[in-house]
Parts: C-alpha cells; sequence; structure tokens
C-alpha cells in the first residue's frame, strides 16, 4: 500500500475487524507517522461504534464499493487455493459481511464529514451575524456619543417643537449647533407610521417660498425617534421646523398641510 486512500480504506477494514494482521501491523507503523490517516483511523474507530447504534448510514461513493468488493474477491480467490470444501464457504459468509459492515462504515465517516461542514458552515455564519450586530452597535454609540457631545456643547440651542392637531401629545426637542451648522431632533409620543409612510422634516426658510427638507425617518410602537440634520442653513434663514407624513421615502415636497409637530426657530 503506497497511497493515502489505501491506508485509509485499511482503517476501514481494521475497525470492523477484517484486516489482517500483517494488514494491522502496516497500518499502525503508518498512522505513527501520518496525522491524516491516524485521523481517518480515530474517525472511522468512532463510527464503527455509531453503526453499532442502529442509526441510518450514507449511501458510500460508487468506487469505493467497487475496490472493497474487488479486494474481498481476492481475499476469498486466495482462500478458496489454500483450504478445503468448508473454509471456503465460511470465509465468503464472513468477507461478505465484512464487507457490507465496511461499506456502511463508509458512509458513517461521510455522515460524519457531512455534519463536521455544516457544524462549520453554522458556525461562520454566527460569527458573520455577531460581527455584524457589533458593527451595528458601534455604529449606534457612536452615533449616541456624537449626539450627548452636541447637546452638553456650549454654543448649542435648545428649540421646541409642539405637536399640532393631528398628534396633539406629540412633542419634539431640537438642539441646534449653529457653528457646525447641525442639529439633533429628538422626538416624543409620535403615531408610529406605517410600512408605506414615513416622517419627513421640513426646514421652513425665510429667504425661500418653499420648505426645504431635511429628511424621513420612522416611528415605532414606543412613539420615539431621532434625526440629525447636516448642512443646515444659518439661523437668520431658519424660519421654522414641521413634520408631515408622506409616501415611504419622502416627497420633494410636502403632500399635505397635516403637520404632527412644528415650531418656530
Amino acid at each position: 500500500m503506497t497511497t493515502h486512500e489505501e491506508f485509509e480504506s485499511l482503517a476501514a477494514l481494521d475497525a470492523v475487524g477484517a484486516a489482517t494482521a500483517d494488514e494491522a501491523a502496516a497500518l499502525r507503523s503508518h498512522v505513527e507517522g501520518c496525522p491524516a490517516c491516524a485521523n481517518a483511523q480515530a474517525e472511522l474507530a468512532e463510527a464503527a461504534t455509531l453503526l453499532a447504534r442502529g442509526l441510518d448510514p450514507v449511501q458510500p461513493p460508487p468506487d469505493v464499493r467497487a475496490r472493497v468488493l474487488a479486494s474481498i474477491g481476492q481475499h476469498v480467490d486466495d482462500d478458496d487455493e489454500d483450504d478445503n470444501v468448508v473454509r471456503p464457504f465460511f470465509n465468503r459468509w464472513w468477507w461478505s459481511a465484512a464487507a457490507m459492515l465496511l461499506l456502511a462504515l463508509w458512509g458513517w465517516r461521510e455522515l460524519a464529514v457531512r455534519a463536521e461542514r455544516e457544524k462549520s458552515v453554522t458556525a461562520e455564519a454566527e460569527a458573520r451575524h455577531f460581527s455584524e450586530e457589533n458593527a451595528r452597535l458601534t455604529e449606534r454609540n457612536e452615533k449616541l456619543s456624537a449626539q450627548i457631545a452636541a447637546i452638553a456643547a456650549a454654543g448649542t440651542k435648545t428649540i421646541a417643537l409642539t405637536g399640532q392637531a393631528v398628534a396633539p401629545s406629540a412633542s419634539a426637542r431640537v438642539f441646534l449647533e449653529p457653528e457646525q451648522r447641525r442639529a439633533i431632533v429628538f422626538f416624543s409620543d409620535m403615531p408610529a407610521n406605517t410600512a408605506d409612510h414615513s416622517y419627513q422634516l421640513w426646514i421652513i426658510r425665510a429667504d425661500q417660498p418653499k420648505p426645504q427638507s431635511a429628511g424621513v425617518f420612522d416611528v415605532t410602537q414606543t412613539g420615539k425617534a431621532s434625526i440629525t440634520i447636516e448642512n443646515l442653513p444659518v439661523a437668520t434663514e431658519i424660519k421654522g421646523l414641521a413634520v408631515t407624513l408622506e409616501p415611504k421615502g419622502g416627497a420633494e415636497q410636502p403632500t399635505n398641510t397635516n403637520f404632527y409637530v412644528s415650531g418656530g426657530v
């Protein structure tokens, strides 16, 4: 025997007690210096134990079956030449039984390899999920840190937006950073929007007749939401802020005048 595949086949024979003394000795000598075949021998021995428990094996590849049956035929032919009539019959029965065990055992090894691969894929998927979740939480923490820093800044101005007729209990608080031309808005007690609609925040400017979109956001059942506005116009150009409910993704201009919250600057 010269190849790893041959020694793996021999390990399968040894696992079901079908290897000769010389074959078993050759296998022991080989696995001492070959970790791959030693691992295969251990897997096949474990598979033999599992086989005895009556679980369903995996069908072995056709080439494995052919090699095993050819090997068994050679053993039987050798015995026929040397023994009497009764001995060959017994040997044929034994080698046939060993063949069935060997083929089932090979199937068990394939099943174990498949299970390990599935476990590996599952572990990789879980690792990706945790990595993505960690990235999301990191981004969220960075956003919260920036919001807290903005609120605590010395030059930050606070503006209150009040609920209107369609949502009288709603409110919002705007933290305006004039030097950074940025504002952070926190909403409270807002009605949750449906999946086909989005809330849209509008800047009502003193120097333009039409409102300017400051972004879209969603509100969950908690009634809370927040949005950050970048590149604000200078303070003298902002007349007020208002929120409307628009089709999903927002609109170029308000499609209605039902303000949920609004307030002057």
